[in-house]
């Protein structure tokens, strides 16, 4: 390796997180200490999204690759199945996984970078956290699965305990079609759980539902929610909250005689934990479309409650 092209990878990368929070620059530094052992000397044009090999194959196998190569890039180069044959042929396995670390050890960064919080909580993952992810994280060639893995690794380090190994595994075993679908539903979530809609009884979405519940993201059956012991603490009513997320939840006041019940489908630790790494839903409409099924007798008002805004009325009771 040409000594002048080659740049430390762990001081490139972090380099970049100069203006972190210390505790989150101290975690995520150790992190990728872990993440990029071995690899303290690497061309800089990785650090660019260019893979080139630490080990060359052997000699003749280089010459007859070359002159293979010439005669099948033509018809490869349109051909993504013939492509991707490629690049497992003429690229080390470990090549592969040390480019896929590199990106995913770049990614956590501008990850971390986007955080909020003020590094209170941050640590360095525990070394056997570290040790699962990095073993599952170094198959990780796709785009899609990088952009996960850095959003778990940053989101560790930020607040220690967020992702199980479980979790983990479960991200690297999602294909296309199983994250596609649970996309879809975290969309319509109300914090922690959907609105058990007819939509779900048959269809798209029930299939939906039960894919999602196989791969582990979902409770298999619905269940059914009830206002708490009544206690009058507010004019005389009750307070229900059945639906809660960060800054935004649902109030329903209910009398003594509340015959409201709530019907929904939960997601199950690992299904809230891979949520937290997709763009949040839209809270405020999800509960919105569901109040209505609140509307029932005994009860008095609902309010949604949204952080720094004054309560909105969804639903008053007239006077009898």
């Amino acid at each position: 390796m040409d000594d002048d092209n080659a740049v430390s990878s762990l001081a490139t990368i972090t380099e970049f997180a100069t203006n972190l929070p210390a505790p989150i620059r101290k975690g995520i530094s150790g992190a990728l200490s872990a993440l990029l052992s071995g690899l303290t000397e690497i061309p800089a044009a990785w650090l660019h999204g260019i893979a080139q090999a630490r080990n060359d194959v052997t000699a003749a196998r280089s010459l007859v690759a070359i002159e293979l190569a010439k005669a099948a890039a033509k018809h490869a180069i349109n051909d993504p199945v013939a492509m991707q044959a490629a690049v497992a042929i003429y690229i080390p396995t470990a090549v592969r996984k040390a480019k896929n670390k590199v990106q995913i050890a770049k990614l956590a960064v501008e990850r971390a970078a986007e955080t909020s919080s003020d590094g209170t909580e941050a640590a360095e993952p525990d070394d056997d956290w570290m040790n699962a992810f990095i073993r599952l994280a170094e198959d990780a060639s796709s785009e899609r699965l990088q952009d996960l893995f850095s959003r778990i690794l940053a989101g560790e380090v930020i607040k220690p305990g967020s992702f199980s190994v479980a979790t983990i595994r479960t991200v690297s075993e999602l294909d296309q079609s199983i994250a596609q679908d649970f996309s879809l539903t975290w969309a319509k979530s109300v914090g922690g759980a959907i609105d058990y809609g007819n939509e779900f009884n048959r269809g798209d979405w029930f299939s939906r539902w039960k894919r999602l519940a196989e791969a582990g993201l979902m409770a298999p059956s619905a269940i059914a929610q009830f206002p708490p012991d009544f206690e009058p603490i507010y004019n005389g009513y009750g307070i229900w909250s059945p639906m809660l997320s960060d800054k935004v939840h649902l109030n329903v006041h209910f009398s003594q005689t509340c015959t409201a019940r709530w019907s929904h489908i939960e997601f199950t630790r690992i299904g809230r934990q891979v949520g937290s790494i997709l763009a949040a839903p839209d809270y405020e409409a999800n509960m919105r479309a569901a109040s209505a099924k609140f509307i029932q007798r005994g009860v008095n008002r609902i309010e949604l409650i949204s952080q720094g805004r004054q309560p909105e009325t969804l639903y008053a009771a007239t006077d009898e």
